[in-house]
């Protein structure tokens, strides 16, 4: 899976982005938020990808600036040609111009992730905002690390590396417990709850009930 980290300066990629997923399931879309002391930092992506707009120069060099900043190649697609004169802060940086396709930006993504040595994910589950690295157990929300459990750490590792799919409480059981464990099915909820309160919040509810069945990760959207 492909981490594409959008920073939407233009406010008009949102179609593009579904005919890009369309295209190809493997990139997954996560929207970067822009505050008041401008772009927050990519955090779980392979690769950053710029919308600017016409009028955006200072948010084209901000968004490129936070994109080296978090060490990440980066794809900008800029309204005109002129733009490519602008000093992009150096790295590495793949440019597009209109008229966009999805096929021309999957081509430079693509692009981008070569020049800078490949998907930086082997060792990590990137889920949105979450991500969770495999070799130091850790588990960061918007770059905020989350504490948990060796438990909890592993019903999350379970549950996020599976977006979608619904596991039983019986299933989770057997998989983080193992098939020795007799504590019962309430345990599951138990972990469940704690995992939920640790890393959701007014932005975040990545452990969705399903009635009746069990458990499943959110898809990012």
């Amino acid at each position: 899976m492909i981490q594409v980290a959008v920073l939407d300066s233009a406010g008009e990629f949102n179609a593009l982005g579904k005919e890009l997923v369309s295209l190809n399931p493997e990139i997954s879309l996560s929207n970067v938020a822009r505050g008041p002391g401008g772009w927050d930092r990519p955090t779980g992506a392979d690769v950053v990808l710029i919308a600017a707009s016409n009028d955006g120069v200072r948010d084209l060099v901000s968004a490129a600036s936070a994109a080296h900043g978090a060490g990440l190649p980066c794809v900008a697609l800029l309204p005109m040609p002129g733009l490519f004169d602008l000093d992009l802060a150096g790295g590495v940086v793949e440019l597009c111009f209109p008229p966009f396709t999805a096929e021309e930006i999957e081509v430079r993504i693509i692009a981008a992730l070569q020049r800078a040595g490949g998907s930086k994910n082997a060792n990590r589950v990137d889920a949105g905002e979450l991500s969770i690295d495999l070799e130091r157990y850790e588990v960061t929300v918007s770059g905020n690390r989350i504490d948990l459990t060796y438990k909890e750490y592993e019903l999350l590792r379970v549950l996020a590396s599976n977006p979608g799919r619904v596991f039983s409480r019986e299933a989770l059981l057997k998989e983080v417990w193992d098939y020795d464990y007799f504590g019962g099915t309430r345990t599951v909820d138990v972990h469940v709850r704690r995992v939920r309160a640790k890393t959701n919040d007014a932005r975040h509810r990545f452990i969705e009930t399903v009635r009746n069945v069990g458990y499943r990760f959110r898809t990012p959207s």
